[in-house]
């Protein structure tokens, strides 16, 4: 009897080892089913709208201008400065002098006042020409530039801004039309005249020369507007095309969402900036927008339990027009080559 017990408390050990070790990675697998699903990242992300300041992108024309009747403007004026200064110095010598009759010093007096004349109307001509602000009216800046824009190392450009008031541009660039990089422009000043073939307003300025900016050469002057206007930045991942039109989804209430026209005249490098119809605070699609206007324009086209996780439900109030025609929605994305809409 005693050797028979021994037996069956043997079996009833060696059976819960063998539960316990069947249990535990039954156990683990359990918990890991339970996980998967919270694992998975949700169908649609969205981000908080802030407040921006972004200065608004404007762009306009560009003209390298031909240098010649700049730099004749130049030589005139040295041959003037020239011709003053020894008029002037020779009345001072005629003066100084007793036995010079009074016609001579007349006519050297007359001979300075025509000299000094023509230096003067020369001066006045390159500042209307040029405009007042000009870094070459400064006659100790105008001999290092004007040696510079003959040997072609700098470019003098008019630009021309067809949609910008008075305020002069920030940040001022220009691109070759047959593309290449940027140039900065790193001097500029107020043209004193507009050009009639283009309203808004013109600027002179400065540029190292280049590959397509030389004398005659056309380009494209991208600039930062100085005026900042409130609004927010809708990022170009939330934009979605419909019927022409893009487009961004706002969530209103949590898993509930509203599209809305997005402006696209005001390019910004994160996406468009937007001065009216979107608030800071709001949050808005970035990604799975494209799914949500496929289940807008196609109701039923797509189940919740889809293997890609829980769906977000179309939104309660759909645009007019939106799911009655034949011909279902084509989304696109306004993402990177690269990225995903989704």
């Amino acid at each position: 009897m005693r050797f028979g017990a021994i037996i069956r408390a043997s079996l009833l050990i060696c059976g819960a080892v063998i539960l316990t070790g069947c249990n535990a990675p039954h156990s683990e697998e359990a918990e890991d089913r339970q996980d998967a699903p919270n694992a998975l990242p949700p169908p649609v992300h969205t981000i908080t709208l802030a407040a921006s300041k972004e200065p608004v992108k404007i762009e306009g024309i560009a003209t390298v201008l031909n240098p010649d009747v700049l730099l004749q403007l130049d030589a005139d004026i040295r041959s003037a400065t020239v011709a003053a200064n020894f008029s002037h110095g020779q009345l001072e010598r005629f003066k100084a002098s007793t036995m010079l009759s009074r016609q001579t010093l007349e006519n050297a007096a007359r001979q300075e006042g025509i000299d000094a004349s023509q230096l003067k109307l020369l001066l006045t001509r390159l500042q209307q020409s040029w405009g007042d602000k000009a870094p070459f009216v400064n006659a100790e800046a105008r001999q290092t530039l004007m040696a510079d824009i003959a040997n072609g190392s700098r470019a003098v450009l008019r630009l021309d801004f067809p949609d910008m008031a008075t305020d002069e541009p920030e940040n001022v660039r220009v691109v070759p039309l047959r593309g290449g990089l940027e140039t900065k422009v790193d001097t500029l000043w107020a043209a004193p005249s507009g050009n009639l073939a283009m309203p808004g307003v013109s600027f002179f300025g400065l540029i190292n020369a280049g590959p397509g900016l030389r004398a005659g050469d056309r380009a494209r002057v991208i600039a930062d507007s100085p005026e900042r206007l409130g609004g927010v930045v809708i990022p170009s991942a939330a934009l979605v095309v419909y019927g022409s039109k893009s487009w961004c989804y706002v969530e209103t209430e949590p898993r509930k969402y509203e599209r809305k026209l997005v402006s696209l005249e005001a390019p910004v490098d994160d996406g468009y900036y937007v001065k009216g119809g979107f608030e800071p605070g709001e949050r808005v699609v970035v990604k799975g927008a494209s799914i949500l206007l496929a289940r807008e324009a196609t109701p039923g086209s797509l189940d919740d339990d889809d293997d890609a996780g829980p769906q977000a439900p179309p939104p309660a109030a759909a645009p007019s027009g939106i799911g009655k025609s034949a011909t279902p929605a084509v989304a696109q994305s306004h993402t990177a080559p690269t990225g995903d809409p989704d």
